[in-house]
């Protein structure tokens, strides 16, 4: 079983692996094949893929948005659960959704409640 500071080391892992270093290889090891993404500010149609495949889609989808640095400001661990708050700054050089690479300085904000599960990612 795993414990709060475990799953605190996992969380921080990922971020730092996956996000920062753009290793998508350590998806087997870190993220489970049940893998599952919320985002309530996304539109109601739209859908992720899930899974570690779904996982590794979405951090590559990612990487190419804003070329800067990525920090893990904030981290509350408790059970199952690692909550982080993370900003991102850098140049805007990918296109986001509608929104077309502006080429321009950007820093963006956000929060992450992730659930763990023997050691894996379950939820976000």
């Amino acid at each position: 079983m795993t414990t709060a500071t475990d799953n605190e080391a996992i969380a921080r892992r990922i971020f730092e692996e996956v996000w920062q270093n753009h290793n998508y290889d350590v998806n087997d090891d870190l993220v489970s094949e049940d893998y599952v993404f919320h985002d309530p500010s996304m539109p109601e149609d739209t859908e992720w893929a899930s899974g570690r495949e779904g996982y590794r889609m979405m951090a590559e989808m990612c990487a190419g948005i804003i070329d800067g640095t990525l920090e893990f400001e904030q981290v509350i661990s408790t059970r199952d659960y690692v909550v982080g708050r993370w900003k991102q700054t850098g140049t805007h050089v990918g296109k986001m959704g509608n929104i077309e690479p502006t080429n321009e300085e950007v820093s963006i904000t956000g929060n992450v409640i992730d659930r763990f599960e023997d050691g894996k990612l379950v939820e976000m």
